[in-house]
């Protein structure tokens, strides 16, 4: 295309009146182009509203389009529901067992303990006879075994409901804060899965083209939206081979347009550093006029010219 560019206004260069005189003098031509941004989706999905028509001028933020996003809805439920557990497991290991079952445990102590008291107070009294030999010494010692086991079950309540009150394991309260710290990256992930469903613009711009309309299915990547942002507008022109050497980077130009009441000034950005031919010829000396150089330049301050507009290109004074 821009070899096709360059072939028309080259043709045109040599009609114009005054293609002859020098660089300072000359008039080049080209066109507006502009450099867009292209709005695509990260992932797939059908088209659910879209917001921005052609023309329409719309600002950082702005929201575009959006894709349909009910499976995303229900990740975020799902992930906010697996942190919900998360979290009550972690509490639940971080105060030992339940009320209910601490409750258990402190009765079977009293029990225990109740027990304890008769045992002792039946050794005792065996004890008292034993003395007096009223009892055989085996009854003695049945009651001595009976009082001992009492003790030993106390102590075995009073462990377990201490163990009972205490908080899990170490591994198991880590794997708990583990699993908790995996399900806020879980609804991290859904969460920002279902904001990339809404798509807004990155810069501030006028509305080029809409690819797709609502109900059109897209895949990730496709571009659905194309915006020209202001300071992306430049003019591409062709400058002849033998004033080539009067232009280079960071040369002032002025760019005249119809209905254009004033010169817009401009600087050139880009020459390219190979030459395009115009017509198909043989290279000679006689010919190589024919040669141009094709340039970018951007305007100094914002204009409303619009990519595809014709434009004439002259030197600065």
């Amino acid at each position: 295309m821009d070899t096709l560019y360059a072939w028309i206004i080259a043709f045109f260069a040599s009609l114009w009146p005054g293609s002859d005189m020098g660089a300072q003098e000359a008039r080049y031509f080209g066109y507006v182009e502009g450099q867009y941004v292209y709005v695509s989706a990260q992932a797939s999905g059908t088209i659910q509203s879209l917001s921005v028509s052609r023309g329409d001028s719309v600002s950082t933020g702005q929201i575009l389009f959006t894709l349909d996003d009910s499976k995303q809805r229900v990740a975020v439920g799902q992930a906010q529901a697996n942190l919900a557990i998360a979290r009550s497991q972690l509490t639940d290991e971080s105060t030992g067992q339940r009320p209910e079952e601490l409750e258990v445990i402190e009765e079977q102590l009293r029990s225990a303990e109740a027990n304890l008291t008769l045992a002792k107070a039946s050794y005792e009294r065996t004890q008292d006879l034993a003395k007096k030999d009223y009892i055989a010494s085996s009854k003695l010692d049945s009651d001595r075994a009976t009082l001992e086991s009492a003790a030993a079950l106390v102590e075995q309540q009073r462990a377990q409901l201490q163990v009972a009150r205490l908080p899990a394991r170490a591994a198991r309260l880590e794997q708990a804060r583990q699993t908790v710290e995996s399900s806020k990256l879980g609804l991290e992930r859904a969460t920002i899965d279902l904001a990339e469903r809404s798509i807004s613009a990155s810069v501030t711009g006028y509305i080029q083209q809409t690819y797709y309309l609502p109900g059109e299915f897209v895949t990730a990547g496709s571009p659905i939206v194309s915006i020209l942002p202001p300071e992306q507008i430049r003019f591409q022109f062709y400058i002849n081979e033998p004033d080539r050497a009067a232009f280079t980077t960071g040369t002032n130009v002025l760019i005249g347009c119809d209905n254009c009441q004033q010169p817009i000034k401009a600087r050139i950005s880009y020459i390219s550093a190979s030459a395009e031919y115009t017509p198909p010829i043989i290279y000679s000396l006689e010919n190589r006029s024919k040669l141009v150089f094709m340039a970018e330049a951007f305007p100094l301050a914002p204009t409303g010219l619009l990519p595809g507009q014709p434009i004439d290109v002259r030197l600065a004074p």
